[in-house]
């Protein structure tokens, strides 16, 4: 009996100090240096701050450490397929024509990231459905961008995670002057 409890109190203790959980986890900070990298690359230089930098990393843990760690792998985020390349061509040629109504104040970068008609005061007709078709092909293009990155790297179903990375970045880049929405749906200029 006793050589049975020191069996399994041996095999118990093995297995504790075993234990790893290899988590699948969504790579935001890597996703957030190619989403201010893109972001970057479509507005220029008309931003005013430079790009955040990545929080720092916490200290691995032992190799003695008893109970269950954490093992990452590092992931190297892919935004040069073709279909990405073509996105942010397009979205880069178009940054040109919007530029004026971000200054102007009557288009502004939303919570999500997305583009916002705030307000028509002051265009003619003519300016009203430009800038209309153009932050309506903006946005389409920024969610065709998420989707495809989220494709690209094998987590198709985080591109709405995708997308929150990328609002903070739109938001963190956009240049002084321009509006931004507040949390509570308000807006604010930068």
């Amino acid at each position: 009996m006793k050589r049975l409890l020191r069996i399994f109190s041996l095999v118990a203790a093995v297995a504790v100090v075993s234990c790893v959980t290899i988590n699948i986890y969504f790579p935001a900070e890597e996703v957030r240096g190619a989403a201010d990298k893109i972001v970057n690359e479509v507005w220029g230089d008309r931003s005013d701050e430079p790009p955040a930098k990545p929080a720092p990393q916490g200290k691995p843990s032992s190799f003695l450490h008893l109970g269950v760690t954490s093992a990452h792998a590092a992931q190297d985020i892919n935004v040069s397929t073709p279909e990405i390349r073509a996105i942010r061509e397009t979205m880069k040629q178009r940054a040109g024509s919007l530029f004026p109504y971000l200054d102007g104040g009557q288009v502004g970068v939303g919570q999500d990231g997305l583009l916002k008609v705030r307000t028509t005061d002051g265009l003619d007709l003519r300016s009203r459905g430009e800038v209309n078709r153009l932050v309506t092909a903006e946005n389409g293009d920024r969610l065709r961008l998420y989707t495809e990155i989220a494709r690209a790297n094998d987590f198709p179903d985080k591109a709405a995670e995708v997308q929150a990375v990328f609002a903070d970045s739109w938001r963190d880049q956009a240049a002084s002057g321009w509006f931004i929405e507040n949390k509570d749906g308000s807006w604010g200029k930068k």
